[in-house]
């Protein structure tokens, strides 16, 4: 009776996870379709070429549905298990080119702080699942 209790409480806990992560990515995804030129801004003081500007209303583009997917994945998670790995894989992904960026000096340390902890939570939440699932 226990274990069920904890299982029901790491779900929980795992679905206020993705909902705060998708609700992370649809406002980046949101904010580089709507101001690219502000968050430019933000981080360069040069004059950025219009093709950047347009890279990242894609790059916007694309991150909404990610976040959409995060909420498909939190409304039923033992369904939806090889989604979880794609996730995974890609948080890893991302923390390891953010680190390579700040490391290689093409991007500060202080601008990884947006996107790891997210990044972070996020692995935790699908390791909470992995271990409900065994």
């Amino acid at each position: 009776m226990r274990e069920r209790k904890n299982n029901c409480t790491s779900t929980v806990i795992f679905k206020t996870i993705f909902f705060i992560c998708a609700l992370y990515f649809f406002i980046m995804g949101a904010a580089l379709i709507s101001f690219p030129h502000l968050i430019i801004r933000g981080v360069s003081e040069n004059n950025v070429n219009p093709t950047i500007i347009g890279m990242l209303r894609g790059a916007g583009g694309s991150i909404i549905p990610y976040s959409l997917l995060y909420i498909l994945i939190a409304l039923n998670p033992f369904k939806r298990m090889w989604a979880l790995i794609i996730i995974f894989i890609a948080n890893v992904t991302a923390i390891v080119l953010d680190i390579g960026s700040v490391i290689i000096g093409e991007y500060k340390s202080s601008y990884t702080m947006y996107d790891i902890p997210i990044e972070i939570l996020s692995i935790i939440g699908i390791i909470i699942i992995w271990k409900i699932a065994k």
